[in-house]
């Protein structure tokens, strides 16, 4: 009989060159994966920073349009040449001086003329060889005017109170003359609204005249006249102290200067302007070079926006601005753009 024997075979394990086959085929394929995650990553990360760069500029072009296009809208009486009686305290100084309803200051240095000093007391420097536009129109729709006002008060329709506020700089017309005041009280009665304007301290700038006669046809407003609320708006650049980039403030009236988009690294602005009273524009000029502001019809306003964040393209950006090249020293994404704007209450 045959007695069993011990088999000779023994199980074998991976030899040195297949493991280090089967580590290199390893590696290849984290690198591959890596490296589509690095791709995949960068291009997240340009997609992002374009899309936000380029919603800021719609947004630039929307409010601008908007607000220029309103600009010294003054209802019925815009075309005419009718004095406006200032009855504010600083009426003649550049924030409640409503003479010209447009201003704009070419390649800013940081010797600011006194009237922007004063203007932009306790705001941000602007940014220097930036420019600064000031324009001047109503924040809201016009509204009725009722009854014949008195010595301390107008007489606006009921449910005025809900687009007035204490505090509005107002502009009242009858199409044949205006002024301007500051609203200090708003009272609805009987069907209609007082809106007072009193030598209250308690708003700024307040009232100089403050009591009108209304036995003089130059002071009575009644029935048939509209009030607007009026305003200054001030744009300019200057650095955002939160994170150091230069971005976009607005400044309503003597109000706090506020950052309404961040990441604008220059404004230029050139003003078309009618330079023989056929309303057309006849040549685009730089702030420094308008003599009669009176002139100016259209706005064309150049910005460069950047990304927030930095490493989004390979090498810094050269591209041609304002007549000039700009050059980026950063790997920041950059994008000009350009604004035109209309005047349309000077054109038509």
């Amino acid at each position: 009989m045959c007695q069993p024997t011990a088999s000779t075979h023994h199980n074998q394990g991976f030899s040195l060159v297949e493991v280090m086959v089967a580590i290199v085929l390893g590696l290849l394929l984290t690198a591959a994966t890596l490296q589509l995650f690095i791709g995949n990553s960068a291009t997240f990360r340009t997609t992002d920073a374009t899309s936000r760069v380029q919603e800021n500029a719609r947004f630039a072009q929307s409010l601008f349009s908007k607000e220029l296009r309103m600009t010294g809208y003054r209802g019925c009486l815009s075309k005419q040449n009718v004095p406006i009686t200032n009855t504010l305290k600083q009426a003649t100084t550049l924030t409640y001086n409503f003479t010209t309803t447009l201003r704009g200051y070419n390649n800013l240095t940081s010797s600011l003329p006194s009237e922007l000093v004063a203007h932009l007391s306790g705001d941000p420097a602007p940014l220097v060889g930036t420019d600064l536009l000031l324009i001047q129109g109503p924040m809201d729709v016009p509204v009725p005017i009722v009854a014949n006002s008195d010595a301390n008060q107008v007489f606006a329709n009921a449910g005025s109170e809900n687009i007035l506020s204490v505090g509005n700089i107002a502009l009242i017309t009858d199409c044949s003359k205006a002024r301007i005041f500051q609203i200090t009280g708003l009272t609805a009665s009987g069907g209609q609204v007082n809106v007072a304007h009193s030598a209250s301290t308690s708003v700024i700038p307040g009232n100089n005249n403050a009591v009108w006669d209304p036995n003089n046809k130059t002071q009575l407003f009644g029935s048939g006249s509209e009030l607007m609320t009026y305003q200054t708006i001030t744009y300019f650049l200057a650095v955002n102290g939160d994170n150091g980039q230069p971005a976009m403030y607005r400044k309503v009236n003597g109000q706090p200067a506020t950052i309404l988009l961040d990441n604008i690294f220059n404004l230029q602005i050139l003003y078309g302007t009618d330079t023989n009273s056929d309303r057309q524009v006849d040549s685009y000029q730089t702030a420094n070079n308008i003599i009669d502001w009176g002139s100016v019809l259209t706005l064309r306003l150049q910005l460069i926006l950047g990304s927030e964040d930095t490493g989004v393209v390979t090498e810094p950006q050269a591209f041609a601005f304002n007549g000039d090249t700009f050059q980026a020293t950063d790997s920041r994404w950059y994008m000009p753009t350009i604004i035109t704007s209309v005047l349309r209450n000077r054109l038509n």
